[in-house]
């Protein structure tokens, strides 16, 4: 009997050990499928939707996104928040519509109307106020490490990354644009975190990718969040000499006039070999799998000459099918590249078509880390997951007049449909993005129940969002 009762107690000891093992192995299930996943988002300056050969583009070579894109998810109808920097790049790292921000053209002042513009746009704020929370203040509340690397556009001191939640905030102030793509990018003294580690001859789509590796090497064992952006393909129009001479070398002639221009060509594909070697460190380090990367561009591609200071090599490309771009609400201004990977929830080789927009990257991070959403996106999750997404409309508000040519107006997309007007003539355009990709037959005019179905919503849409509007100028002379 001794025996037996030793025995019981030991069977009843391990039966408790066996329970307790299997408690401690679903816990670290639980555990392992509540690991967060690193987040680095790109996002390029003036990349166009065409400029690409995942996108049709059979000239420059992007090999390295082409192969993101087959291992994730490529968007066919993804849009910026607006056709112009700033106003994009407030609402994507916001989640909030460029209304909301009042930021809804490119930070640049509030110069006074020209005589020759027949509206007085509204004034806009010329950085991005601390009342909007940025995905980076969100997430360091989830213990994520953040970086932010190369163009902010939003406002300098207080209002900079490393005020808005960044840890580390290495290019990122009030500049839209370098002054030149190669050492020291800057005037003398203003970037040292750059001009310090770089040498002559560097080029900054390099030096600010190498930066990005340096920092997910020393963040590899904890999760981070980074904000790269490029300030790359946007003026000025420069590329590394090789890189150039390639192009020249598969165009046959050095004729400026053939879009995509070769030296723009050059930087297309410096972008693609930099994002390759992001992705070979996330390989090399065993990240790749949890490590969502989400990659865009802020608007449209230059279609026209730029500034005096600016114009050589402009313009550098063409939008394909699209209508203008840069700068316009047409396609050519808004209709973007977006890849998104993330191999721990994403199976390969999928093309998407639903209409997104830029605030849908901080709902997606937001839904992915359980945090606040905004009501002005929405979260990507269920598509990642095979779902679709409730059909939505989107809006585009341009009150101002701008270096591209285009003029005051707004545009409102919902299915295949899309509906633009103009300020200045008080008249709308109508079109089937299915069936005229390329906005080339208005339909305002024979299809009037579509017209005026899409005309209520997108005034209710401004309505909610209190959106500012063009005023007649006293001083217009006509011209």
């Amino acid at each position: 009997m001794k025996h037996q009762h030793i025995f019981g107690q030991a069977l009843g000891f391990l039966m408790v050990l066996l329970s307790l093992g299997v408690f401690v192995s679903c816990q670290k299930k639980e555990e392992k499928k509540a690991v967060l996943p690193n987040i680095i988002m790109i996002v390029t300056d003036d990349l166009g939707w065409y400029d690409l050969a995942s996108y049709g583009n059979d000239f420059i070579e992007s090999p390295n996104l082409t192969k993101l894109g087959n291992e994730g998810i490529r968007f066919t109808d993804a849009y910026a928040p607006a056709p112009l920097c700033s106003a994009s790049r407030a609402a994507l790292i916001t989640g909030l519509h460029p209304i909301r921000t009042d930021i809804t053209e490119h930070i640049h002042g509030n110069p006074p109307p020209k005589p020759s513009q027949k509206l007085i746009t509204p004034p806009i704020a010329q950085q991005l106020d601390l009342q909007f929370k940025t995905i980076a203040e969100a997430l360091k509340t989830k213990n994520y490490k953040t970086a932010f690397f190369g163009k902010w556009h939003l406002g300098g001191g207080k209002f900079s990354p490393d005020h808005r939640g960044f840890d580390l905030n290495i290019a990122g102030g009030y500049h839209g644009l370098p002054k030149s793509f190669f050492y020291p990018f800057f005037d003398e003294g203003q970037k040292p975190e750059l001009q310090n580690s770089s040498k002559e001859g560097d080029y900054l789509t390099d030096v600010l990718t190498t930066k990005t590796i340096e920092y997910i090497e020393q963040q590899k064992e904890a999760t981070f969040f980074i904000s790269l952006n490029y300030y790359s393909p946007h003026v000025p129009i420069e590329a590394k000499k090789e890189m150039v001479e390639k192009y020249r070398k598969k165009r046959g002639n050095d004729d400026e006039t053939i879009l995509p221009n070769i030296h723009y060509a050059a930087m297309v594909e410096s972008i693609d070999e930099n994002v390759g070697r992001i992705m070979k460190k996330l390989d090399a380090l065993k990240l790749a799998e949890n490590t969502l990367i989400m990659f865009t561009s802020d608007n449209g591609g230059l279609h026209v000459p730029s500034l005096p200071a600016f114009i050589k090599h402009t313009p550098p490309t063409d939008n394909g099918p699209l209508r203008e771009g840069k700068g316009y609400v047409y396609e050519g201004g808004i209709r973007e590249p977006l890849i998104i990977r993330w191999p721990a929830k994403i199976k390969k080789n999928r093309i998407d078509s639903t209409v997104v927009v830029g605030q849908d990257f901080f709902n997606t991070i937001m839904d992915i880390t359980g945090l606040e959403q905004t009501s002005d996106g929405k979260s990507l999750l269920p598509l990642f997951e095979g779902n679709p997404l409730e059909e939505r409309g989107v809006l585009w508000h341009l009150p101002h007049y701008n270096h591209q040519g285009s003029k005051p107006s707004s545009a409102y997309r919902e299915g295949d449909w899309k509906l633009i007007y103009t300020y200045e003539d008080e008249q709308y355009q109508l079109y089937n993005l299915k069936k005229n990709i390329s906005e080339a037959h208005d339909l305002a005019g024979t299809n009037p129940q579509k017209l005026n179905e899409l005309k209520a919503k997108m005034t209710a849409r401004l309505d909610e969002l209190y959106a500012k509007y063009p005023t007649p100028n006293p001083d217009y002379n006509g011209e």
